[in-house]
């Protein structure tokens, strides 16, 4: 039988448990913010349109989730967000020869 050696750990990789059950939070806007003792604490919410009397529609903004954390987590939140956004962002085309 032949020895196959040990896979190295990952030291950055942290299993997390229940990513598939997690909810999916929708949200267009954050109305509320709030810092209460260090406890830093947001409010997500999201536009709705409703059907109204006379084939009108009508529109109200509905509270998807309220948020709380330490502020380390929300500097933790913050700089996940800026890497998302990073992402997105187009990239110029650098200077110099193609290959």
């Amino acid at each position: 039988m032949a020895d196959t050696p040990a896979t190295q750990a990952d030291p950055h990789f942290v299993p997390i448990e229940g990513t598939m059950e997690a909810p999916i939070i929708f949200f267009e806007v954050c109305p509320t913010f709030g810092n209460n003792g260090g406890l830093i604490n947001l409010m997500l919410a999201t536009g709705l349109i409703d059907s109204a009397p006379h084939g009108k529609v009508a529109s109200r903004v509905k509270a998807v989730a309220h948020l709380r954390m330490t502020a380390a987590a929300a500097v933790n939140l913050r700089d996940t967000l800026n890497n998302a956004l990073a992402m997105g962002m187009p990239v110029q085309k650098p200077e110099g020869r193609t290959n």
